[in-house]
């Protein structure tokens, strides 16, 4: 049973709006890492908050209901060490965050309405949507239903999935991680928003995919194209076929080597395959000018202590891998 009140309520609203301050911000790792049920708490409070961030009528939510039902208003509408006027997103971070605090009202508590969500533990699993549409969750993935009505087709995704989707012109199939839409526009696809990743990425297979923020127009992908966005800078970015050369320029900070090793292999136009499936979660800081890809994937094995083998145009990265 989660461990929680009104306090630590408020430290997760500080730590998403980004004005917690450092002596907090280690009071609720303490707090997180004291049971197992209260970092699950903040798990699925971090999943419903970067959902909310893309729901487009958050009018839904009975807002003043659902202070009254996190904690009194005095406690939470004057206390503690909310600075507005310092933070310039602040206004708009906390309306996420109240989104995302009324939404795990309605969605994770018992006496919620059950808001459908699909998910991958140990293994890969195999889901077909109420529309018919399939999706192939990766462990750990989750796929949360961002609306109860008939025929929504609108879905938050965490982790990585495959997706085989019908299209629809007036009723398109869009996926939320944060602030990334990825709208189908009749295809099959994959998307990779793993949790604490700065890369949302998205390959697609046939069809088209529309693949935007709520501010950028973002771009376009036709099949055998793939994308990513950086959450870090709010930017978009894919090769086109005439850019592909035998040399090139990549700054890889904290991307794991499933993400660099896709964007390696869209520019090279070189498959590059990991042989061991814990190698994606191992992470690389790193920045390349102008380099040749053998020379890229030298500077990779020593850092991470990997064995490149090539064989019939596929290069394989061998190594322990990352947990």
């Amino acid at each position: 049973m989660t461990n929680h009140n009104e306090h630590i309520d408020a430290l997760i609203a500080r730590y998403f709006s980004g004005s917690i301050t450092t002596l907090e911000e280690i009071e609720l790792q303490e707090w997180r890492d004291a049971d197992a049920a209260n970092e699950d708490f903040f798990r699925d409070m971090e999943f419903v908050f970067f959902a909310s961030a893309s729901i487009r009528e958050p009018k839904i939510f009975d807002t003043d209901k659902a202070w009254n039902k996190i904690a009194p208003a005095s406690a939470k509408r004057t206390g503690g060490n909310f600075h507005i006027g310092t933070w310039k997103n602040l206004s708009i971070a906390a309306s996420l965050i109240l989104i995302a605090l009324v939404a795990y009202l309605f969605v994770f508590r018992k006496d919620a309405v059950p808001v459908k969500e699909y998910a991958a533990a140990e293994v890969p699993v195999e889901f077909t949507l109420p529309d018919s549409s399939r999706v192939i969750l990766e462990p750990g993935a989750r796929l949360l239903a961002l609306s109860e009505k008939p025929g929504s087709r609108e879905y938050a995704i965490e982790g990585k999935g495959k997706f085989s989707v019908e299209h629809n012109e007036s009723n398109p199939f869009i996926l939320h991680s944060g602030e990334v839409q990825i709208k189908d526009l009749g295809t099959e696809f994959l998307v990779d928003a793993r949790p604490g990743n700065d890369t949302v990425f998205v390959a697609v297979y046939e069809g088209k995919v529309q693949f935007s923020t709520a501010t950028q127009k973002g771009v376009e992908l036709m099949p055998d194209q793939e994308a990513y966005y950086l959450r870090s800078d709010q930017s978009f970015h894919t090769e086109k076929e005439e850019s592909r050369n035998e040399f090139g320029s990549f700054d890889f900070q904290g991307q794991t080597l499933d993400i660099v090793s896709a964007q390696l292999s869209l520019h090279f136009q070189k498959e590059i395959v990991l042989e061991n499936p814990s190698l994606a979660n191992c992470r690389i800081n790193v920045n390349f000018q102008n380099e040749s890809l053998p020379d890229i994937l030298e500077i990779l094995a020593l850092t991470l202590q990997l064995q490149i083998n090539e064989n019939d145009n596929v290069i394989t990265l061998k190594g322990n891998g990352c947990k």
